[in-house]
């Protein structure tokens, strides 16, 4: 598998040639090692909000590439691509009576029309096959706000043919809806939002694609203290909606490691670069955790590679981004990315960008394995909201990010995170 998320093209140059895997020269000419180089254990498996300046890392040769997976240990483990993954296009001989699939969330943002993408490729790839069930596609952009995710859930309920949701893809709006489609019986699958209280409602009708927050804080942290063996680490967030919660997370997991006269949240777009390297090397850290905006996360790492050389810099899903490639500089490929969300096998790049021009974004892979139950659930004749919860409640099978099976809460029984690096594509 490769992984190559989406990106936009903006004007700020970084040199290609000054991001090699293993190790990047300093002003001095000292190397900083690469936490995975590629000849190590951490060699790639083989299985957004983005600025207007940023050149996109693929034209500079660049990639977020896969290393491999970690348990909830924290260790390294491999393990071969699903097998047999669910086909939204099935045997083509679904029947069924006018239904519709809803995509909802914040849809506004790079990353949010990618999920919304991935859903629809299945209904279309459905579709192609199927005279006699042609599905509906409907999408639902809140656009982040949860009072606009709340009326819409309104009308989606309201209207009989929505058979299940895609989404929402963030936690805020799925905590708004969520009573509501619990209410009404309307299945909702998030490929996206990770907030771990959004399982303690009681709800029957929330399915998360991914794990969440509490299982990637608590891998990394046992990663980072065990096989990357530090000892003091400042947690660094800011105050965005996924980054508090994981930055919580990570601290909780890293017990005695966490370092608290170094670790802060502060809002979005106001970290103190300077003043948290100061921190940082006053603490005698040896490992920096960041969760929020790459917008920060690729600053801080420059920042620290300059003044602190020796301190391993990791950072949460958000920084598998185009902007914290093109901030970090030659830092980034030093750093230890994680995130919930799969690689993308070639064939799926390949189908994605052949349809979608753009390459996929983080989690649209999810949606469309989501979409793709949803489907199945479908064909098997599960047409009514109450067929189709029960379906999904008692799925199990493959999908091309993994393997899907939910406890009665809506959480995936299967724990698994991803660790990634920035190298040549």
């Amino acid at each position: 598998m490769r992984f190559r998320r989406q990106t936009r093209m903006v004007g700020v140059v970084i040199a290609a040639a000054a991001l090699v895997v293993a190790g990047c020269a300093d002003k001095k000419g000292a190397a900083t090692p690469s936490a995975y180089p590629t000849s190590s254990a951490y060699a790639p498996s083989s299985s957004s909000e983005v600025p207007t300046s940023v050149q996109s890392p693929a034209d500079l040769g660049l990639g977020i590439l896969p290393v491999g997976r970690i348990n909830l240990e924290g260790r390294r483990f491999d393990a071969p691509a699903p097998e047999h993954p669910a086909n939204p296009a099935g045997d083509g001989t679904a029947q069924c009576r006018r239904l519709t699939v809803a995509v909802a969330g914040d849809l506004s943002t790079v990353e949010g029309a990618g999920i919304a993408n991935g859903a629809q490729l299945a209904v279309d790839q459905h579709n192609a096959k199927n005279p006699g069930c042609q599905l509906v596609l409907v999408r639902v952009d809140s656009r982040g706000n949860t009072v606009t995710a709340l009326n819409q859930a309104k009308r989606l309920v309201s209207t009989p043919d929505v058979i299940a949701v895609i989404g929402p893809t963030t936690s805020s709006d799925a905590a708004a809806v969520g009573p509501l489609y619990n209410e009404a019986g309307l299945v909702s699958l998030s490929p996206s939002a990770t907030a771990a209280t959004l399982t303690d409602k009681g709800w029957k009708t929330f399915f998360r694609g991914i794990n969440n927050d509490d299982v990637e804080g608590e891998s990394l942290a046992r990663h980072l203290t065990g096989t990357l063996m530090r000892k003091r680490v400042c947690v660094i967030s800011d105050n965005g909606e996924s980054a508090a919660g994981l930055a919580r997370a990570v601290t909780q997991g890293l017990g005695s490691a966490a370092v608290e006269s170094c670790s802060s949240i502060t809002p979005t777009g106001t970290v103190d670069i300077p003043a948290r390297v100061a921190d940082i090397t006053k603490a005698g850290a040896d490992g920096v955790f960041f969760a929020g905006s790459p917008r920060d996360a690729g600053p801080l790492a420059a920042a620290l590679k300059k003044s602190a050389p020796q301190v391993v810099f990791a950072a949460g899903d958000q920084a598998n981004s185009a902007d914290f490639v093109a901030l970090a500089g030659d830092a980034a490929p030093a750093a230890v990315l994680s995130c919930l969300c799969s690689p993308d096998p070639k064939s799926f790049t390949t189908e994605f960008t052949e349809k979608f021009t753009d390459a996929p974004t983080r989690f649209a892979l999810e949606s469309y394995d989501l979409a793709t139950i949803v489907i199945t659930g479908i064909d098997a004749r599960r047409q009514t909201r109450v067929q189709m919860r029960e379906y999904v409640s008692r799925y199990e099978g493959n999908g091309l990010s993994r393997h899907y099976k939910w406890a009665p809460t809506g959480e995936l029984l299967d724990n698994t995170v991803w660790l990634y690096r920035i190298g040549p594509a």
